[in-house]
C-alpha cells in the first residue's frame, strides 16, 4: 500500500514550530543585550573591549558583535534542527546546542559590560568571572534540557512503513499475530525539566564554591531520571521489566500470572515512583496513569505502568491469555 507524498509528511522539510523558535529566542536575547548595555549607562567612555579581545571598540560596534555572535549561531545551528529531512537526535542536538552557544554569546558580552562599567566603586575589569561562569554554566545547563524535552515533528520513515507492512499482514492473516509487546516507560516531561532543573541551576549557581557542582548534580539528576525509566518486555513466556532498558528488575513468568488488569492508577497507591518491593508485591511506575495490575501464583502483586489505556488493554489482554501457561503452549 503506497503513501502519497503529501500524507506521509515527506514534502514538508521544516518544522515550523521549531524555526520559529530558532529565530524568535536570539532576537529575544539581542534585545536584552542591547537593552542592558543601555540600562548600564552605554559602557566606559574610552570604548568597550569584547570578550577574549584587548583593544577597546566603540559601543556601538561592541553592541554589533554581541548581537552577530547571538543570531549567527543561534539562528544559523538551530534553523538547522528544524530541518525534518535530519534525523530526531540530531535535531535535538542542534537546537539544543544552538541555545548554548547564545545564550553563552550573551553571557560573555555581558560580564564584559559588568566587568568594565565601574558600580559601587568597585574597580573595572575586562570580564567579570563570576557571571561569564554562572552564565555559561546556565546555558550548558538550558542546552542540555532542551535538547532532552523538544519533540520534533513526527514524520513518516522506514519504521512506519514496516509498521504498516505488518499491520496489513495481521489483517490479512490474523495467525501472524502473537503475544509480544515492548514498550518505554519515563517520568512526564514536566517532571524530567523540574529534576533537571533541580540539579542544574543550583550547580550553576553553586559553581562560585566550586566548579565540581556543575557537574555532580546535574549528574545526580540525570541519575534520578534514569531511576524513573524502564522498558517493559512481553513475550509467550514472561512480562520483564529492565531499569533504564539495561538491569532487569522485574520478571514474571507467565506460569505464575493468575490474572491481570488495565487500570488508570495512582502513584501513591502503590508505593510511588520508581521500583517498590514489599510483602511480595512489586511495582515500577514512572508517573500516575495508565498502568496494569496482576496477580501473580504466590499472592504477589506486580504493578507497571503503560504509556497509554489502549496499550494498557493489550499488555492487560496477553498475560490474560498467556496466564498460567509455559512457553510451548498456545
Amino acid at each position: 500500500m503506497d503513501i502519497p507524498a503529501a500524507e506521509n509528511g515527506k514534502d514538508r522539510h521544516l518544522d515550523a514550530r521549531a524555526l520559529r523558535f530558532a529565530i524568535i529566542l536570539p532576537v529575544l536575547m539581542s534585545a536584552g543585550l542591547v537593552g542592558g548595555g543601555l540600562l548600564l549607562g552605554g559602557g566606559p567612555a574610552g570604548g568597550t573591549i569584547p570578550p577574549l579581545a584587548s583593544a577597546p571598540v566603540p559601543f556601538p560596534v561592541f553592541l554589533a558583535m554581541g548581537v552577530g555572535l547571538i543570531l549567527v549561531p543561534g539562528i544559523g545551528v538551530g534553523a538547522q534542527g528544524a530541518r525534518t529531512v535530519l534525523p530526531r537526535q540530531l535535531r535535538r542536538i542542534l537546537l539544543g546546542l544552538a541555545v548554548t552557544l547564545q545564550m553563552s554569546a550573551v553571557s560573555f558580552f555581558a560580564a564584559a559590560l559588568v566587568g568594565q562599567t565601574s558600580q559601587g566603586g568597585l574597580p573595572t575589569e575586562p570580564m567579570d568571572a563570576q557571571v561569564a561562569l554562572m552564565g555559561t554554566g546556565l546555558a550548558c545547563a538550558m542546552g542540555v534540557v532542551l535538547a532532552l524535552t523538544f519533540k520534533p515533528d513526527e514524520q513518516w520513515g522506514a519504521s512506519d512503513d514496516a509498521a504498516l507492512s505488518e499491520l496489513l499482514a495481521i489483517e490479512a492473516d490474523p495467525t501472524v499475530a502473537n503475544d509480544r509487546l515492548a514498550y518505554a516507560i519515563h517520568p512526564r516531561s514536566s517532571v524530567v525539566i523540574m529534576i533537571l532543573l533541580a540539579g542544574l541551576l543550583p550547580g550553576a549557581v553553586l559553581t562560585i564554591l566550586s566548579p565540581w557542582f556543575l557537574l555532580a548534580l546535574p549528574l545526580l539528576a540525570v541519575l534520578g531520571i534514569a531511576g524513573l525509566s524502564a522498558t517493559v518486555h512481553m513475550d509467550r513466556r514472561r512480562l520483564s521489566v529492565k531499569l533504564a532498558g539495561l538491569v532487569p528488575v522485574i520478571l514474571v513468568p507467565c506460569t505464575d500470572v493468575d490474572g491481570a488488569v488495565s487500570l488508570d492508577i495512582k502513584a501513591g497507591d502503590y508505593g510511588g515512583w520508581g521500583l517498590r518491593r514489599h510483602s511480595g508485591s512489586e511495582s515500577f511506575l514512572a508517573y500516575s496513569g495508565a498502568g496494569v495490575v496482576l496477580r501473580t501464583e504466590k499472592a504477589g502483586r506486580v504493578v507497571v505502568n503503560a504509556p497509554n489505556l489502549d496499550t494498557a488493554d493489550d499488555l492487560a489482554a496477553i498475560l490474560n491469555r498467556r496466564a498460567g501457561k509455559d512457553a510451548g503452549q498456545h
